[in-house]
C-alpha cells in the first residue's frame, strides 16, 4: 500500500513539473483551453471562430491563353527567347518592334495588333549592321473610364481581381479598338500599364511622335536623357511654359533625338491637345537606364500612369534591339551588350495608386468636371496609396506575368524603375545583387553596391 501511494505520489510530482515547464501553445488547440483551466489564467477565452466568406467565382492560377507564345521562335527573321511565363509577350509584336512594323509582313502586323507607322526602323548610317533611325509613335489612352452608355467601366483593365483603379498609360499606336472585340469590354493587350519601356541604342537618331489621343493636354519630358536643348518653335523638352507649350487634344508632337537639331523634326507648334501630335527627336549617347513622362500638371498626370522606362543600349555591331517592351518585363530580345554578360535580362517598372486620385475618371465623362476635381478637390497633399503594381499589375496578377524564372548560376541584369510616391524596398530572398547603374550612369565597379535588400526613393532606377 505505501508502494502504491508513492507511486501516485510521484505521478503527481510530474503532471505538476510537466504542467509547470511545458509551454501552453505547444499543446494541441484542443488541449489549450484544459490546460489553462486547470493550470492558467481564469480568463482565458478562446479565440473566435472565422467568419465564413464567399469567395464567388475562383480564378485559375494560369489561364493558359496562349501556350504556343511561351516558345523560343523566329519570327520575320528576329530570334524571339522562350518565355516560361502564364501569360507570355506576344512574339508576333516582339519580333516588330525589332525589326520595325515598317519591315515586316502584314501578316505579322495583323497577329501583332500594330500598324504600319507603329515603330519605323530605317538607315544604317554607320554601316554596322543595324538600323540608326528610329520613329516611334505613342498615343494616349484611358483604361478603366467611365462609359456614357453603360455603366461598366472601359476599356476594361484588372490590376487585380476585382480592382479597376483609373489609369492613363502612353501606347504604342494600334490598329483596331481599344477593347479585345466588339462583345469584349477587356483593353486591346497593347493598352495596358504599364507604359511601355523605349529601347534605343546609343547614338541612333530617334523621333517619338506623340500623337495626343486624348481629352487633356499631354507632353513627353525625357528624364535623364540627354539631348540637345531647344526653345524653337514649340520646344522639346517636355516641360510646359518653359520649354513650350502642351500638345492639345487632336494634335501631334515629334520629340527628336539628334546630334545637331533639325528643324525639319518639328511640326506644329503648341501644347499636344486632345487629338493632336507632336514630334520629338533625340540621339542619345550615354546608355543606361532613364525614365519618361507627361509633364503636364505632372503631381497628377505621372501618378495616372503616365510614366515609362527609357533605356539606351551600348552601341554593338548588328545590334538590332526590341524598341518597345510591353507586358511584364522580360525582354525575349536582350541587346548585343547584355547577351555578352547576362543569360537573360528583366524590365521592373514598380508604381503605387490612390484610388482617391485615379478614380476622379470614372466620376464624368466631361473633362471640365475631371479637370475641376483633380485640381481643385483632390489634395496631393493627402495622398494615400492603396495599390501597389509591378508591371502594371497587383498580386496575384503578378505570379501569371511577373516572375523572375532563372537557371542555377545564371547572370541576369534587372532594370529597375520605382515610379510611385512610396519607394520601394527591393529584396531578393536568397540571393545578392549588385548595383552597376545609378539613374541611367554606370557606376565604378570598385564602388559597387552588393546587397540583399536596396532601397529606390521615388523616380531612381
Amino acid at each position: 500500500m505505501p508502494t502504491f501511494r508513492l507511486i501516485v505520489v510521484l505521478l503527481l510530482l510530474v503532471l505538476v513539473a510537466v504542467a509547470f515547464f511545458i509551454t501552453p501553445t505547444s499543446l494541441p488547440p484542443s488541449l489549450q483551453s484544459t490546460y489553462y483551466a486547470w493550470f492558467g489564467e481564469p480568463a482565458y477565452h478562446a479565440p473566435p471562430g472565422s467568419t465564413a466568406v464567399d469567395l464567388g467565382t475562383v480564378e485559375p492560377f494560369c489561364l493558359n491563353l496562349h501556350p504556343d507564345w511561351r516558345k523560343r521562335q523566329e519570327i520575320e527573321g528576329m530570334v524571339v527567347e522562350e518565355s516560361p511565363l502564364c501569360d507570355p509577350d506576344n512574339p508576333w509584336a516582339v519580333a516588330a518592334f525589332i525589326k520595325g512594323t515598317n519591315n515586316v509582313s502584314m501578316d505579322t502586323l495583323m497577329k501583332a495588333g500594330l500598324s504600319p507607322d507603329t515603330v519605323v526602323i530605317e538607315n544604317d548610317k554607320d554601316g554596322d549592321g543595324d538600323p540608326d533611325v528610329i520613329r516611334i509613335k505613342l498615343e494616349v489612352a484611358e483604361l478603366n473610364g467611365r462609359s456614357p452608355d453603360m455603366p461598366d467601366l472601359i476599356p476594361a483593365y484588372f490590376i487585380a481581381p476585382g480592382i479597376q483603379p483609373g489609369l492613363w498609360v502612353f501606347t504604342p499606336k494600334v490598329h483596331g479598338m481599344a477593347t479585345k472585340s466588339l462583345e469584349e469590354l477587356e483593353a486591346n493587350p497593347l493598352l495596358r500599364a504599364p507604359s511601355p519601356v523605349i529601347r534605343v541604342e546609343q547614338g541612333d537618331t530617334v523621333e517619338v511622335i506623340l500623337e495626343n489621343t486624348h481629352y487633356f493636354p499631354h507632353t513627353i519630358h525625357f528624364h535623364g536623357v540627354d539631348h540637345p536643348y531647344s526653345h524653337h518653335e514649340h520646344g522639346n523638352d517636355g516641360v510646359p511654359e518653359t520649354s513650350e507649350v502642351p500638345v492639345m487634344p487632336g494634335d501631334s508632337r515629334t520629340y527628336a533625338f539628334s546630334q545637331a537639331l533639325n528643324p525639319a523634326f518639328h511640326t506644329g507648334h503648341g501644347e499636344v491637345e486632345p487629338g493632336k501630335s507632336r514630334v520629338f527627336a533625340l540621339a542619345p549617347r550615354q546608355p543606361g537606364t532613364m525614365f519618361y513622362h507627361c509633364h503636364v500638371q505632372p503631381q497628377h498626370h505621372i501618378h495616372m500612369g503616365l510614366q515609362g522606362m527609357f533605356v539606351v543600349e551600348e552601341n554593338r555591331p548588328n545590334n538590332w534591339v526590341q524598341t518597345l517592351n510591353i507586358g511584364a518585363g522580360h525582354v525575349r530580345h536582350p541587346s548585343v551588350a547584355v547577351r555578352e554578360t547576362y543569360a537573360q535580362e528583366y524590365d521592373l517598372h514598380f508604381q503605387d495608386i490612390d484610388p482617391a486620385l485615379n478614380n476622379i475618371i470614372q466620376s464624368a465623362n466631361d473633362p471640365r468636371l475631371l479637370e475641376k476635381a483633380m485640381n481643385r478637390r483632390y489634395n496631393i497633399t493627402e495622398r494615400t496609396a492603396r495599390y501597389f503594381l509591378l508591371n502594371g499589375r497587383s498580386f496575384p496578377y503578378t505570379f501569371r506575368e511577373s516572375l523572375i524564372v532563372v537557371e542555377p548560376d545564371q547572370h541576369i541584369k534587372l532594370r529597375v524603375l520605382s515610379g510611385g510616391e512610396e519607394g520601394v524596398s527591393l529584396h531578393s530572398h536568397g540571393h545578392k545583387m549588385a548595383i552597376t547603374h545609378y539613374d541611367g550612369v554606370e557606376h565604378n565597379p570598385a564602388a559597387r553596391i552588393t546587397r540583399d535588400v536596396f532601397w529606390l526613393s521615388a523616380a531612381p532606377d
